[in-house]
């Protein structure tokens, strides 16, 4: 359970109206409905709110209640399903949350998607929490609030968070900070150099690690290692290598972290986690809000079922983000319980095959026991368009159907949201940080013994057991570590495929194939196989342009001219 001093992050903010808004034009014209003035303001409640901003999802008063249904700060439909390692699911290609998801998964993308404007928007909301805490704690007279210095490293990583998460998938983007006069935030174009803005990112998270503790006793809120995670995370991405393993190191000797034990309660039992996740947006039940504090951008991802007469958890759930084919196949492993790098996507997975036990933790399939369900094992009437997307369900981050912490009511809704915090960084995730940095710059032992551990850790992790006979196993799982003396060309291959299998459908693949250069050839070739199982992705074709989002047609608009769109769109 978790303890009485985990954040809360409310997201109706409960009376706590926050100036919030994007860079357009009627946004800064203060529209907001029962706001209070930021010098009414408690400088805690400020800081919540820009919290509270990390799920997307926003009350704003000049705009409908806004939910992330289309663009879920866990990244499914902008990462997972672009990469190829999940379908965009639901009933059939029509069903499209915002007008955008099947275009995002066929690389159809443009302007006026409205997936698109509302992220846009939910990331400039988050800034423009951020700033605002940011001025009311610079502003303070010393002593006149005593964890002003912690709470202003806190929002400085949430900056940085919010400028990640843009630059991640729009690139052109426009920045400021609370310095910036509301009326020059229209004319500020979105030209800036990418050096430029990881620069600014660099310059918030060194910030904040000069302010902030190592640990803190309220669960969730950022500390030091946090700043420091993601400070290697934005070298990774520029591949100054040193500077990863500088950052990663430090983080890893601090002991603040380790992989927990059993990979099914990581993803399935709240609080389970915490040891693991770096750093999590934090969800919540029986908090005084209407649903909870639950995590609305995954509310479509739950599969139609479990559920027997008397008991109806994930009752008529959606079925978006379903596992692909290819990623599924993955799982597979030789007779050495290694992956098979070249030949896994050649004959689909069948229920003989030796697999990674990684595999049912990830990927719900049909007859396969599903968590901790005694009723009955995965059925096949648990996928709404069978024809269109497949049997494969999304298993991974979802809560026990039989947990306290599940907020459904008796009619299934908010189906399987519950208390289950979301990763935004894992201990894992961090660790093959290290090993590709060291991989990168010639230590290739180091780089493999990290692989070697994470493997470790899946090989003496629980494995899912048989329905029938629960003294068997479930499948053939196998899985074993590498030997020494590896080349750095497999090696890197090794450390990629590791990413993917580890972190599947948790929304960093996409970015990964971009970061790495291979994003165009990567799902060229993944369509080319995929598209005979899945006939709607037939012409799909991933442009090189189309790696990063359009910046959204309405703000080109409301900016006069400032902004200007991507090459290509």
């Amino acid at each position: 359970m978790k303890t009485n001093n985990k954040l809360k992050i409310v997201l109706l903010l409960l009376g706590i109206g926050v100036v919030v808004g994007c860079v357009s034009e009627d946004d800064l014209e203060v529209k907001e409905f029962n706001t209070i003035s930021e010098d009414n303001l408690e400088p805690e409640a400020l800081v919540i709110s820009a919290y509270s901003a990390l799920d997307y999802r926003f009350n704003t008063g000049q705009f409908r209640d806004l939910w992330p249904l289309d663009h879920a700060p866990s990244n499914w439909g902008t990462s997972d399903i672009r990469s190829g390692d999940a379908y965009k699911g639901g009933g059939g290609t029509g069903d499209n949350p915002g007008g955008g998801m099947h275009q995002l998964e066929t690389h159809d993308l443009f302007p006026s998607s409205e997936n698109g404007y509302n992220l846009w928007r939910s990331i400039y909301f988050g800034l423009k929490r951020v700033d605002a805490g940011i001025r009311f704690l610079v502003n303070l007279e010393d002593g006149e609030f005593d964890k002003r210095d912690v709470r202003l490293g806190e929002l400085y990583t949430l900056r940085a968070h919010f400028y990640f998460e843009a630059m991640k998938n729009f690139g052109s983007i426009v920045w400021y900070d609370e310095n910036t006069p509301v009326v020059e935030l229209t004319s500020i174009p979105n030209t800036f150099d990418e050096a430029f803005i990881w620069e600014k990112i660099e310059d918030d998270l060194n910030k904040a690690i000069s302010l902030l503790p190592d640990s803190q006793v309220d669960l969730g809120r950022v500390n030091a290692m946090v700043s420091r995670a993601y400070l290697a995370k934005a070298h990774l991405y520029q591949e100054e290598w040193q500077d990863v393993l500088t950052q990663t190191n430090i983080v890893i000797n601090s002991g603040q972290y380790r992989l927990v034990e059993d990979i099914e309660r990581l993803y399935s039992e709240p609080g389970y986690g915490n040891l693991e996740n770096i750093f999590a947006i934090q969800f919540s039940i029986n908090d005084g809000s209407q649903f909870g504090n639950l995590n609305f951008g995954d509310l479509l991802n739950s599969p139609d079922s479990p559920s027997d007469n008397s008991n109806h958890p994930y009752l008529n759930g959606d079925d978006f983000h379903k596992p692909s084919q290819n990623l599924a196949n993955a799982f597979k492993v030789g007779d050495n319980g290694l992956p098979l790098f070249n030949s896994f996507n050649s004959i689909n997975l069948g229920n003989d095959d030796l697999v990674d036990p990684r595999l049912d933790h990830t990927i719900g399939r049909p007859g396969i026991t599903w968590k901790d369900w005694t009723p009955m094992a995965q059925q096949p009437n648990w996928s709404r368009d069978i024809g269109t997307y497949g049997l494969f369900v999304r298993k991974k981050n979802m809560i026990y159907p039989t947990s306290d912490g599940l907020a459904s009511n008796p009619n299934g809704f908010p189906w399987a949201l519950g208390n289950l915090d979301f990763p935004l960084i894992k201990y894992s995730d961090l660790l093959l940080w290290k090993a590709e940095a060291s991989i990168e710059t010639g230590d290739v032992a180091t780089g493999i013994d990290i692989i070697n551990r994470i493997r470790l850790r899946a090989k003496n992790s629980p494995y899912v057991k048989d329905f029938e006979n629960p003294s068997e196993d479930a499948a053939n799982y196998l899985i074993n570590t590498y030997s020494t003396g590896m080349s750095q060309e497999m090696a890197i291959q090794a450390l990629r495929f590791e990413r993917r299998l580890e972190l599947a459908n948790e929304g960093h693949r996409f970015f990964d194939l971009v970061r790495w250069g291979i994003a165009a050839t990567y799902t060229s070739e993944y369509i080319s196989n995929e598209q005979s199982r899945r006939p709607y992705l037939s012409g799909a074709n991933l442009a090189p342009h189309e790696y990063y989002l359009p910046i959204p047609q309405v703000e080109i608009d409301a900016s006069g001219g400032t902004y200007t769109q991507r090459s290509g769109y």
